[in-house]
């Protein structure tokens, strides 16, 4: 007994700051336990609100990364529609864009077409092609007679034309636009 009364007296009494700080000790798993009996009234409400301070602030953050990803997620799916959308255009104007010799090769076998009745399947045929490619778009530029545009037509030759300086003489080559743009310009012989 003795032997314990003087381990009792060697020990130190415990001050404030060292109660507190055991009593906030993480137990294990990580959080920590708050030992309020070892505590006085202001020491546990100081740590408890030190507590929700820290509660608050992780969930900011925690917030505050969520939208970040919302908006990181929002954008890619945007740019990944947007890039979807720019390949079908792509897609569709290179293969309008090879149908369009097969309207000029229309237009050069029509000269050669002698039967009528042939030329009138032809001719349905023909436009059969022009309204698919339509659907998708695609309109003839109009240059027969008009004035000449350097956006919509491409002067191939000029011609003594009086009268008519400045205007589309004649369309050696049909032009196109898709959606609003030109595919090929028409290939034309302007007055001068």
């Amino acid at each position: 007994m003795k032997e314990k009364k003087k381990e009792k007296q060697t020990e130190a009494p415990a001050s404030a700051a060292e109660e507190k700080e055991r009593a906030e000790q993480p137990a294990e798993g990580g959080e920590s336990v708050i030992d309020r009996e070892s505590m006085t009234d202001e020491e546990y409400i100081a740590v408890l609100e030190e507590k929700v301070g820290q509660c608050v602030a992780e969930t900011v953050s925690a917030k505050n990364v969520a939208m970040r990803l919302q908006a990181d997620f929002d954008n890619y799916r945007k740019r990944n529609a947007a890039l979807a959308e720019e390949m079908k255009a792509l897609g569709r104007s290179m293969v309008i864009e090879k149908m369009l010799t097969v309207l000029d090769n229309c237009d050069l076998a029509r000269k050669y077409i002698t039967d009528e009745s042939a030329l009138t399947g032809f001719n349905m045929m023909e436009r059969q092609i022009l309204d698919a490619l339509e659907s998708f778009g695609l309109k003839e530029i109009e240059a027969e007679g008009k004035d000449f545009d350097a956006a919509e037509m491409s002067a191939v030759e000029r011609e003594k034309a009086e009268g008519k300086e400045g205007k589309v003489v004649a369309v050696l080559a049909k032009g196109y636009t898709l959606g609003g743009k030109v595919l090929r310009p028409a290939s034309v012989k302007v007055g001068c």
